[in-house]
């Protein structure tokens, strides 16, 4: 088995240099609006209908046809 180096967390410096450009309030007030920001989902436009299928999902409608047919 191959051993994978993890990346260190972050530093404490990297925390004092944006305090120390921003501010204390505006480095708080950004973490505690990332900490209740709701997290994104994908797109279920994006998922084959397979995996819509096994999520609960009804397939993809088919695609309309392309508007040059109809000249």
């Amino acid at each position: 088995m191959t051993a994978l180096r993890l990346p260190s967390a972050p530093t404490r410096d990297i925390i004092d240099t944006a305090i120390a450009l921003h501010g204390p309030g505006r480095v708080l007030l950004a973490a505690l609006r990332a900490m209740v920001r709701p997290k994104s989902r994908p797109p279920d436009a994006a998922l084959p209908d397979h995996l819509r299928r096994d999520l609960g999902l009804p397939p993809m409608p088919p695609p309309l046809p392309s508007s040059r047919a109809l000249y």
